[in-house]
């Protein structure tokens, strides 16, 4: 019983200590920490400011060297700001329709900061507010996917932190739904 605990332990302590919550690669969504962990806050009162951060995670590129993304806010929040991470860009969209070339290539690692948003929370109801992500307008690829400018103007689509439903969510109970890209056979082989 003790080895059954002890294994147990140990796998919850291997499950917590990943640093993105997404475990596919090349994904971009938006998270209330650095860290891409937690994409949904609760408990936030009226005409309180938020970080939202777009961050790209897991990527499989070292360097990148711009990205397009949109984004709809459904519900009663204010962007107040937007800070770009890059230190040398040029956007031609603006803070819900990011259109972003940067100067020099951007390095990246598993939870890469994009964008840093002040965002208030104006709800007196305590309404819940969704951050919808999508590709920009106009978009170089699918307009549903942000897209990454790779070297040489390769333009790479990147898939979303949430496909269906929010990205993130202000005081929404956290019904945040996650993908998880999966096959067919994938599914079958847990009822074997």
């Amino acid at each position: 019983m003790k080895k059954m605990i002890l294994l147990v332990a140990m796998m919850l302590a291997a499950a917590s200590s990943f640093a993105v919550v997404d475990m596919d690669d090349d994904m971009m969504g938006f998270y209330f920490d650095l860290d891409a962990n937690n994409p949904c806050e609760d408990g936030v009162a009226p005409y309180t400011t938020i970080t939202l951060y777009l961050i790209l995670t897991r990527p499989t590129t070292d360097f990148i060297y711009g990205f397009e993304a949109g984004f709809d806010v459904e519900g009663d929040a204010i962007i107040l700001s937007a800070e770009f991470a890059a230190e040398n860009f040029i956007n031609v969209g603006n803070n819900e329709n990011i259109i972003a070339g940067f100067g020099e290539p951007y390095p990246t690692s598993e939870a890469t900061l994009l964008v840093s948003f002040q965002v208030m929370y104006t709800s007196t109801a305590l309404d819940p507010v969704d951050f919808l992500l999508h590709g920009s307008d106009p978009s170089s690829m699918n307009p549903m996917y942000p897209v990454i400018l790779l070297a040489d103007g390769v333009l790479q689509s990147v898939g979303l932190s949430a496909e269906f439903g929010p990205t993130a969510q202000i005081n929404g109970g956290c019904s945040v739904v996650a993908t998880d890209n999966v096959s067919f056979d994938g599914i079958k082989s847990l009822y074997r």
